[in-house]
Formats: structure tokens, sequence, C-alpha cells
């Protein structure tokens, strides 16, 4: 297969956003996103072999896709596909939670 899965779904994404260009975000954000993969699923592989216990190893894999999941939807949205631009966000979000004004 010529194109992957998260190809595809980049592309879809891109044609139902009506973007103009829809190999945009593809061009931007490919290599950083699977760079950002080559350092996540080894790690989780390994663990998931080394210390899950048997029973729990499909929740485990399942866990590790949803935290996967939900970090290429923020990386559509406003990441550029690297585990530090979402990092950076967490911490942009806790200090803006402590910087609020006490309500009266």
């Amino acid at each position: 297969m010529l194109l992957g899965k998260s190809t595809l779904r980049a592309m879809g994404m891109s044609i139902l956003q009506e973007k103009d260009d829809i190999f945009l975000d593809l061009k931007q954000k490919f290599w950083n996103t699977y760079k950002s993969g080559l350092m996540y699923w080894p790690f989780v592989q390994l663990t998931n072999f080394s210390l899950v216990p048997t029973h729990w190893r499909t929740a485990y894999t399942g866990l590790c896709g949803f935290l996967w999941a939900t970090f290429l939807c923020f990386s559509q949205q406003s990441g550029d596909g690297t585990f530090k631009s979402a990092f950076t966000f967490l911490h942009v979000k806790e200090s803006g939670a402590v910087e609020r004004p006490p309500e009266k």
C-alpha cells in the first residue's frame, strides 16, 4: 500500500475541512508525527511485553492507543506533530489555571 492509514486520514480531514491544499498538513506534520511515533510505540511495546501481565496487555495497548489518538487529534488542530508542542500546550494550560483571579 503506497499510502498509509494516517496519510489517508490526514487527507480526508483536509477534504472535510474544505482546505485549498489537502496535502498541506501532511507536508508540514508527517515527519514530525512519524518521528514521535517512533519514540512512542517501541517504548509502549517494550513495557507491554516486559512489565504488563498477560491478561492486561490488550487493555494496556488500548489505553496507549487512546493516548496516541488524543495526541494525533491535538496535533491536527494546533500542534506541529511533536511531543514538545503537546507538553508546551499542557504547561500553558497549567500556568493559566494558576493565574486566574479569585471569584467574587
